[in-house]
């Protein structure tokens, strides 16, 4: 039985591309689940920066208590507590936190 050169290509294509949809399925999976374990924290979300609600009159944004919070430890200069903080409570990845926690 022989094989020439371009069968022997075309089987290590298809393998490679067998692999590689076998890895893609399983990191949707992954990202299914790291979905569905946020969507079951309720109360938890991320601040939206883009407000525009009707019933805010005043020019400067309406802040929680987290955001009071976050401010009274960079005000007392702890800086890297209010940015995981933020993490924790709006689930934010660092740069998002830091970014955030800056802007206050």
């Amino acid at each position: 039985m022989e094989f020439d050169y371009t069968s022997v290509v075309l089987a290590i294509l298809v393998f490679s591309l067998m692999l590689m949809v076998i890895r893609l399925r399983f990191e949707v999976r992954v990202l299914r689940e790291d979905l569905d374990r946020l969507a079951a924290r309720p109360g938890q979300h991320r601040p939206s920066s883009m407000s525009s609600s009707a019933s805010e009159s005043s020019s400067s944004p309406a802040y929680g208590e987290g955001d009071e919070q976050l401010r009274s430890l960079v005000a007392k200069g702890r800086k890297i507590e209010a940015i995981k903080k933020a993490r924790e409570m709006y689930n934010m990845s660092l740069k998002e936190a830091k970014d955030y926690v800056e802007s206050l």
